[in-house]
Order: structure tokens, then C-alpha cells, then sequence
């Protein structure tokens, strides 16, 4: 069955990602007489393979076998026939690029791009290369497992060919080519393995609807519980085949709990209005929200290292990545859709505990305003202070002797400043990071926000539930910052700055779509509506998996 899938026609964007592995050797030694081990193990050199390369392909079976791992012989040949000099083997077998190319695939076939396993599996096997027909096949497989994996990689949001990808790689530069065509994050080729999972979902029909209705819960029988069942059975492991379809048993709500998690929508098993709008959007706009979100993670083309703090604004949580492996993880409250949490990248450079809150001129004008209004002692309740400017000679202000319904009130031109306490807006400590917005990482005097599935209430910054915890983690390389010296310091109510010995990279991301660490696809609402503009400026390409 053919089927094709309007997507996005976006620009390519080359990755930025760390160079691959350089062959050995040095351009610069001087000219000096070889030594005898030198003379006795010198170093091959790549064979040209000018007759074998470009004529490879009309071997009798080679073009069926390279074909039945997936590969595209037509591509292969052509870009030989112009190219007939070796790029991964040499006489000794393969080069350290090829090394380099070899491990890269195996990389992201075990991370989800399962269209190369098969050619990996025979380029190790044919890894040792012993005679001429076997480096011919190790080279040929390498290029057509590179120009798969390349194509798996962009395909969903860019028109291309695997002809064309192979035409970027630069032979003088096969390290930057490499890592132009192969994303480096895991992350990222799981969620291509999502996707073209999804496109064979949609090949055989995708899913079928739920008609909308009361809520549907455990014990309930009904005929849109056997609809029910018939969609949770494509995504979340339902039982199709069962004595009363249109019976809510028990492992029906364990499906619906599953699908709800990866949804993120409260996890009770009940299906309400909220959980039927999410089971009942079609397969092609969750393909058009992985390839955007492939599309972005693919464009941004950095790679974070093994020590960072990630923000996901839409899924509202946090990680913390060390050493490799996540060290913390956390939900958090960011900005409602009115004060939206930017994205950025920066680096988490100091703290604070016993934290001042300088408040902004809108929340003040806004949000603080009224309130006063309302209640004359609000601000002296809640600690918070008046001063007649900005700046840091600017008086301090009796906020008795205000009028705040005049003009100068309302544009509130004062400056509030919160003392440090328990009713301060941000905890006990925040986290500090550059950035034009002027938002961080903070506590709250909120806690019971964070059990809410959608958690967009701030006015920007980035709430965490545990903030005491998450500062000793980010303090433990930091000499002199025990969990004891912490408690002093926060009993103290002093206001104390700390700069972190080594800052920790942060990421603030916007991903409505990704593959979590037990292999789920996991969505988002595009609560801020950025992939919906996005995708409406955007033409549509088409997908064809037969093209595939």
C-alpha cells in the first residue's frame, strides 16, 4: 500500500556536533631517514579501487544482497561511478573513519533507527575484510547504510534523496560529513524510530476513533468501550480479543492509564472529554508533530556533553544530566500562556539562598496592584517593601503614606522588593542563569501545583518543587557546601549569594514530542501554539513510504 503524508518542506540545517574520529598520522614530521620499524610496518595506503568500486555493482547478486539489507543500489552506483576511490576500507580493512562510520550506525540502530540493523550486522561480520570482495562489500555497505540512516534522519521534514545526501559527503572532509548526515543525541533517533513506526500506522489505517460521550470508567458497559478498545489496542497494549469487548475492565484501565501518561493527562483511568480529544487525533498530525519536533532538534545540532540541565516548557520538567546519566529529575511549574517561559541556552553560574524578590513592573502593576488596593496591609503581611526608584540609593517608602488608586500608583513607577522568608514568591534559593528575559530557577511558596498534570502558572521563570535538594546536588563539587553548611545558611534568613565553581550548562526547550527512557512516545499540547505557527508557515512535502 502506498500512502502518502503532507508534512513539512523546512530548510536542512548542517549540525553543529563534535568532530568524528581523524585518521592517524602527522603532515608535519620532518624528512628524516626512517627508522627500521617504521620501514618494516608502514603505514597503507587506500587502495583507489577504481575498477572495483565503480563496476561493483554489476557483480551477479551483489545489487540483491545490498537490496535485501535495506540498501539502495541505484545510489550506490552512481555516486561510485564518480567517486571511485574508497572512503572507509583500505587494504588493511577499515580505516579509522570507517571505524568511526561503523560504530556511529551500530549507535543509532541500538538508539532507533532499526532500518540500518541489518547492514550493520553484515558490516561487522565483513569488519575484517580478509580479500578483495569483501572490502568492496564492507565499503559499499558502509555508503548505503550512511545514506539510509541520513535519510531516516530528515526525510520527515525535508525533500530528499538518498542520492543527495550522498552527494554531501565531502571526501576531504569525512569527519564533517559524517557528522553533518548523523545526529549525534540518542534521543533523536528514537524519535525517528517513533516516526516511521508511526508512518507504518498510518499505512494500515492508523487508529480508529472513540465517539464522544459521558466519561467512561471501570465496570461501565457500553458500545464505545468496545471503541475504546479497538484505539488503545493499536498504541497501549489493549486487548482486542476478549469475551465483552464493551466491558471497562481492569486491564482496560490499565491501557488508559498508559495512554494518559504518555499524553500527559491526569493518569485515573477515566476517560473524560480530555482523554477522547487526545485519543482521537489522527495519526497524521502526531506525524506532523514528531517530524517538527525531529526538525528542531535536528536544526539546533548541539551537543550538550554529559552535564547539563534540560527544561522541557511544554511537558513543564526538568532533568539534570551528569556524568552521562540523569542525576535529577523533577516537574515544574513555568509560564502560563500569557507569560510564556522562553526558550534559551545558557549556564546555571550562581545561586542564591535566602533569596530577595525584586518584583517586575508588570506583576506589580498587574498582579500586586490590586491586591494592595484591596487590603492596605497586604504588602507589610507578605514582606514586601517600597522604594521610591530603581535604583539602589532609592529610598525606602511607608506604604501607609501611598495613595494607591492615584495615577503614579497605578503606573506603579515604585520599585517592591520581597524580603527573604516563608511567604517569599521564590523560596528558599534560586538558580541564576544569563539571559535577556530575566528568568531562573527558583522555589515557591506553592508546593501544591506540582501534582497538577498541566503546570503552566508562572509568570516566566521556572519553578521546582524541592529546590533544597536540587541545590545541594548542584553544590556537592562545590568545597564547603555540605548538606550541613545548606541548613546554617537557610536558618540564618540571610540573603547568601554562592557562585558555582563550574557552571552547569542549561537548556530551555519547547519538544511536544519525544521517546522517553522506557521506549514510550510521549506528547504534549502546544500549549503556547509555537509548532502551530510554525507549521502554518510552512509548505508540505510528501512522504512516500514506498519511496522509503
Amino acid at each position: 500500500m502506498r500512502f502518502r503524508l503532507g508534512l513539512l518542506a523546512l530548510a536542512f540545517a548542517t549540525c553543529s556536533v563534535p568532530a568524528w574520529a581523524e585518521p592517524t598520522g602527522d603532515s608535519t614530521t620532518p624528512n628524516v631517514p626512517p627508522t627500521a620499524a617504521q620501514t618494516a610496518a608502514p603505514t597503507p595506503a587506500l587502495p583507489s579501487f577504481s575498477g572495483d568500486l565503480a563496476h561493483a555493482l554489476e557483480t551477479p547478486g551483489l545489487p540483491q544482497s545490498l537490496a535485501a539489507l535495506g540498501l539502495d543500489p541505484a545510489s550506490l552506483d552512481s555516486f561510485y561511478k564518480s567517486r571511485p576511490q574508497a572512503l572507509w576500507v583500505s587494504d588493511q580493512g577499515l580505516t579509522p573513519n570507517g571505524l568511526a562510520l561503523l560504530n556511529a550506525l551500530g549507535k543509532a540502530a541500538t538508539a532507533g533507527c532499526h532500518t540500518v540493523d541489518a547492514a550493520v550486522a553484515h558490516a561487522q561480520a565483513l569488519s575484517p575484510a580478509a580479500t578483495g570482495p569483501e572490502r568492496v562489500e564492507l565499503e559499499l555497505t558502509l555508503t548505503g547504510a550512511l545514506a539510509e540512516a541520513a535519510f531516516a534522519a530528515v526525510a520527515p521534514f525535508e525533500a530528499v534523496t538518498k542520492s543527495e545526501l550522498l552527494d554531501r559527503i565531502d571526501q576531504a572532509d569525512l569527519p564533517g560529513s559524517m557528522a553533518s548526515l548523523l545526529p549525534q543525541e540518542a534521543g533523536y533517533w528514537a524519535l525517528v524510530g517513533s516516526f516511521w513506526k508511526h508512518l507504518d500506522l498510518a499505512n494500515e489505517g492508523g487508529w480508529p476513533t472513540v465517539p464522544t460521550g459521558p466519561k467512561l470508567e471501570l465496570g461501565m458497559k457500553d458500545p464505545r468501550v468496545a471503541a475504546l478498545r479497538a484505539r488503545l489496542a493499536v498504541t497501549d497494549g489493549a486487548l482486542a480479543d476478549v469475551a465483552e469487548p464493551d466491558m471497562f475492565d481492569a486491564d482496560l484501565v490499565t491501557a488508559v492509564e498508559a495512554f494518559q501518561r504518555r499524553h500527559g493527562l491526569g493518569d485515573d483511568g477515566v476517560v473524560g472529554f480530555k482523554s477522547i480529544d487526545a485519543l482521537n487525533v489522527p495519526v497524521g498530525a502526531r506525524l506532523q508533530t514528531i517530524a517538527y519536533n525531529l526538525k528542531k532538534r535536528h536544526d539546533a545540532g548541539a551537543d550538550w556533553g554529559d552535564r547539563y540541565i534540560m527544561v522541557n516548557i511544554a511537558a513543564a520538567t526538568m532533568v539534570f544530566v551528569d556524568g552521562g546519566q540523569k542525576a535529577y529529575e523533577t516537574n515544574t511549574v513555568v509560564g502560563r500562556t500569557d507569560r510564556q517561559t522562553p526558550e534559551l541556552d545558557s549556564a546555571v553560574n550562581r545561586l542564591e539562598f535566602n533569596p530577595y524578590w525584586t518584583v517586575p513592573p508588570k506583576i506589580a502593576r498587574v498582579d500586586l496592584l490590586p491586591k494592595m488596593q484591596k487590603d492596605p496591609g497586604y504588602f507589610a503581611a507578605h514582606g514586601i517593601r517600597i522604594y521610591s526608584g530603581w535604583e539602589e540609593s532609592a529610598e525606602e517608602i511607608d506604604p501607609e503614606k501611598i495613595d494607591w488608586f492615584s495615577a503614579d500608583a497605578k503606573a506603579m513607577r515604585y520599585r517592591l522588593r520581597q524580603d527573604p522568608g516563608p511567604e517569599n514568591a521564590l523560596g528558599p534559593v534560586k538558580f541564576l542563569f544569563p539571559n535577556q528575559y530575566d528568568v531562573y530557577l527558583h522555589g515557591t511558596n506553592h508546593p501544591d501545583l506540582f501534582v497538577k498534570p498541566a503546570r503552566f502558572f508562572s509568570s516566566g521563570c521556572i519553578r521546582l518543587p524541592r529546590p533544597i535538594e536540587f541545590a545541594a546536588i548542584v553544590l556537592r563539587e562545590d568545597a564547603g557546601w555540605d548538606q550541613a553548611r545548606i541548613d546554617s545558611v537557610l536558618q540564618s534568613g540571610v540573603n547568601t549569594p554562592v557562585r558555582l565553581a563550574r557552571p552547569i550548562p542549561v537548556h530551555l526547550v519547547y519538544r511536544t514530542a519525544w521517546v522517553d527512557d522506557a521506549g514510550n512516545t510521549q506528547f504534549r499540547d502546544d500549549i503556547y501554539g509555537r509548532d502551530k505557527r510554525a507549521l502554518a508557515k510552512a509548505p508540505t512535502i510528501t512522504i512516500s513510504q514506498a519511496g522509503k
